[in-house]
């Protein structure tokens, strides 16, 4: 007997992963429902980059502008310290705008769940992933959930995305194996500073210590330093988390210490305590996951959202042009990520002679770049049609 279906496709998670990705098919004719057990507009932890690949998804996708014009500052050039040395490299801008930007990610996931609204998609807030619903081959056929009265109930699609992030509750349930790819990782607190004057993308880096300062909205700036996570705890305790931030920064850097004191943080430090640079399965019958959720890399090149963003088009060209397998999406997709993760799970190490992590951030350069032409490659204005 045929089965029936309510949906063509059911996202978990309504963020920058899960938004982009119900916009995608959407406005490619599918029946697309996102659920997310957050209420709408609220925040998360994020160094807020995004990098020339997502910065071109959005061009693409005709929501640059909106985000630019709506305040959001661009970026022209990105300085790098690395002990003593310091370099700078220009971006090169978009069509249509800058060429890296760092946008608060209230603002930006909002934006992108307009769009999959306004695309056709339904969003429904305040409604938990509950588990997994499987017909009688063993295909992930739809999943139960619970809304906002706490009621559950159940909704079958032909296919779920878990864009869940990194403690993603869905990848859980499917059984989906993690594979750690390095166990260094760092220790980052987050906070964010009153500094218009901003402009450049910064990067400083000692010997097991570093500092971000990247340009945000509204005369901000975030501000990330990291560390190895036993320092960073240790620092915790003594300082707490707006003291470990700035004592750390001024042992990377007097000048930018002085600087942030001088300047109103204006929120809360935050700590992200850190883990391992891991992939997990991320396919099988009737299901996939793509951003955090699917694989995960050290904050340390703030690359996350376009790692989603790529995922997000990525799996969305492979579902129209497969019905629904994605055996062909894991497969690429880590072909094509296997150097960028195998490099950040290296520079994950900060204590490290200067020149090894100078010589690793220009690698990285590169990779992106390789990264970059293969998204252009892959996401021809052609490949989303219906």
């Amino acid at each position: 007997m045929q089965q029936r279906f309510d949906r063509d496709v059911l996202v978990i998670g309504a963020r920058c992963a899960g938004a982009a990705h119900a916009r995608l098919l959407a406005e490619a004719g599918l029946d697309v429902l996102v659920v997310d057990r957050a209420e709408p507009g609220t925040d998360t932890l994020s160094s807020h980059t995004m990098t020339r690949g997502a910065v071109a998804q959005l061009s693409r996708w005709g929501m640059l502008r909106g985000l630019v014009d709506a305040g959001t500052p661009g970026i022209a050039r990105s300085v790098f310290r690395f002990g003593e040395t310091e370099s700078a490299i220009d971006i090169r801008p978009v069509a249509d705008g800058p060429g890296m930007i760092a946008t608060r990610r209230w603002k930006l996931d909002a934006m992108l769940a307009g769009a999959a609204e306004e695309a056709g998609a339904e969003i429904r807030y305040k409604t938990a992933f509950r588990d997994v619903i499987r017909d009688d081959a063993g295909r992930v056929a739809g999943v139960r959930l619970a809304g906002p009265e706490g009621w559950d109930y159940s909704v079958r699609a032909r296919f779920v995305v878990g864009a869940d992030g990194l403690r993603s509750s869905f990848a859980n349930a499917v059984g989906a194996r993690e594979r750690v790819i390095g166990e260094a990782r760092l220790a980052h607190i987050y906070g964010y500073f009153a500094l218009p004057e901003q402009r450049d993308n910064l990067v400083a880096i000692v010997p097991g210590l570093s500092i971000g300062l990247t340009p945000t909205d509204g005369g901000m700036t975030t501000v990330i330093v990291s560390a190895e996570p036993a320092r960073m705890r240790d620092e915790m305790r003594k300082h707490g988390a707006e003291g470990a931030l700035l004592k750390l920064t001024d042992e990377i850097d007097p000048v930018l210490g002085a600087l942030l004191r001088g300047a109103q943080m204006t929120e809360r430090a935050r700590l992200f305590a850190g883990h391992a640079t891991m992939r997990r399965e991320s396919s099988g019958p009737g299901w996939a996951l793509i951003g955090d959720a699917g694989q995960f890399r050290d904050p340390v090149t703030a690359h996350g959202i376009t790692d989603a963003f790529r995922d997000a088009e990525h799996l969305a060209a492979c579902l129209l042009e497969t019905g629904y397998d994605a055996t062909g999406y894991e497969r690429e997709r880590d072909t094509v990520t296997d150097p960028i993760f195998a490099l950040t799970a290296q520079m994950a190490d900060h204590d490290r002679p200067m020149d090894e992590i100078a010589a690793q951030f220009i690698q990285f350069s590169k990779l992106m770049r390789d990264e970059q032409a293969w998204m252009d490659r892959r996401f021809g204005p052609a490949q989303l049609a219906a």
